[in-house]
Parts: C-alpha cells; sequence; structure tokens
C-alpha cells in the first residue's frame, strides 16, 4: 500500500467529514434546485461519472504530452468533468441554480489534502515543480531541489477553506448563489500560476495542457458569476 493511496483514503475521509459536518450545521439536505430523490441521484451519478471521465481523459493526455505512458489522474481534468456533466444534467432538468455549495467543502479538503499525497509520492507522480534556489526547494531523490508546488496548491486551497467559512455564516446567500462559481475561479487562478513552475510539455505558446483547462474554468467562473442574481445584504 503507497503512501499516497493512504492519502487519498485520508483525503476521502477529511473530505466526507468536512461535508456531513458543513450540511449538519447548515441544514443542506441535498443540492439547491434539487430536492426529489431520484433527481438528486441521477444528479451524482451525472458528477461521478464527469469527474472520472475528466480526470482520466486530461491526466492521461498529459502524460503522453510530455512523452510519457500510462494511466494518469488530474483533479483540474476531474473538475472540468464534473462541472460539464453536471451542467448538462441541470440544462436538461431545468434546474437553473447553483447547486454546488453542498459539495464545495469536501472538494476543497479533497484538494487539499490530496495534494499533500502527491508531494510524498515524489518523482513517479509527475506532479512536482521545476528546479529552484529557493531554501524551500525540496529533493525528491533525484539530487535537483524543486518547487513544491503540491504544497502551494494545499496552501491556497486551506487558506480559501478558511476565508469561507469564516465569511460563510455572515453572508449565506451570496455563498449559496455564487460560492462555487468564486471556488473554481480561485481554483482555476491558482493553477494556472503554478503550472508556470511544473516541467509539462507546452502544447500552445508557452501554456500547457493544465494551462488551457485552467483557462476555460476562469471563463466558466467569470460568465456564471456574471450571470448570478445579484445578492442583497
Amino acid at each position: 500500500m503507497t503512501i499516497h493511496f493512504l492519502f487519498d483514503l485520508l483525503a476521502m475521509t477529511a473530505s466526507v467529514m468536512v461535508s456531513m459536518w458543513f450540511r449538519r450545521r447548515y441544514q443542506l439536505s441535498h443540492p439547491a434546485g434539487i430536492t426529489q430523490p431520484a433527481k438528486y441521484h441521477y444528479y451524482l451519478i451525472a458528477l461521478l461519472l464527469g469527474l472520472a471521465a475528466g480526470s482520466t481523459l486530461f491526466g492521461t493526455l498529459n502524460l503522453h504530452l510530455s512523452g510519457q505512458h500510462g494511466l494518469a489522474k488530474s483533479m483540474t481534468g476531474g473538475i472540468v468533468g464534473a462541472i460539464f456533466a453536471a451542467e448538462l444534467y441541470k440544462y436538461f432538468s431545468g434546474i437553473r441554480q447553483s447547486t454546488g455549495l453542498y459539495f464545495m467543502p469536501g472538494l476543497i479538503v479533497l484538494i487539499a489534502v490530496g495534494r499533500i499525497g502527491c508531494f510524498y509520492a515524489g518523482l513517479p507522480d509527475y506532479t512536482y515543480g521545476v528546479k529552484t534556489a529557493l531554501p524551500w526547494g525540496v529533493d525528491f531523490g533525484d539530487g535537483i531541489y524543486r518547487h513544491p508546488v503540491q504544497l502551494y496548491e494545499s496552501l491556497a486551497m486551506l487558506l480559501f477553506l478558511i476565508f469561507f467559512l469564516k465569511s460563510h455564516a455572515q453572508n449565506p446567500t451570496f455563498w449559496q448563489q455564487r460560492g462555487f462559481y468564486l471556488f473554481v475561479l480561485v481554483y482555476a487562478t491558482q493553477r494556472f500560476c503554478w503550472e508556470f513552475i511544473k516541467p509539462y510539455t507546452p502544447v500552445y505558446s508557452q501554456l500547457n495542457l493544465f494551462h488551457l483547462l485552467s483557462l476555460c474554468l476562469i471563463a466558466y467562473a467569470l460568465i456564471m458569476l456574471k450571470r448570478s442574481p445579484a445578492h442583497a445584504a
């Protein structure tokens, strides 16, 4: 049993626990706009299928673009796939409001803890950064000190989680209407930045596959934030 697998289990456990706590605290029995059990179950199936498909497709594609073989997973790809599946399901089901807040705290924790597993997995995980002379550079076993970009992402997500939990109680309507889109914007922006210090092969100019996916997520978040109803305090 690898350390990455152990952290995957820890990430999933922590994600479920935080989700359950948040839903109980704010009495969220289901995503906004979805009250029928059947619709909720179909929605979950769509999300999981989109998450799995996007994660595997884009993770593996990036691996092959970088001249490596095998299968890989990508959180960014998973988020893209899950959003695509959710929006498609919502469109055909007539759901016109944000449903993401229900899942957001757990997803943030999943990313933050999961990235620590990527860090400890080292070179085989292919999620490390490029060479750096900064004092916090990490030698993953090849004698080269690299940016620990996995920890950068964990820290960014934990800071956002703290901000969210502190402000949600004062402004729950804002977070219900726009919270998930704000999360996507923050996640994609920080991920776009970290991609400049990763060794992935560019596919357009100096941008790699995850740069492009992050830009798609940023565009999605900005469009949805503009469309979401104005909040009245």
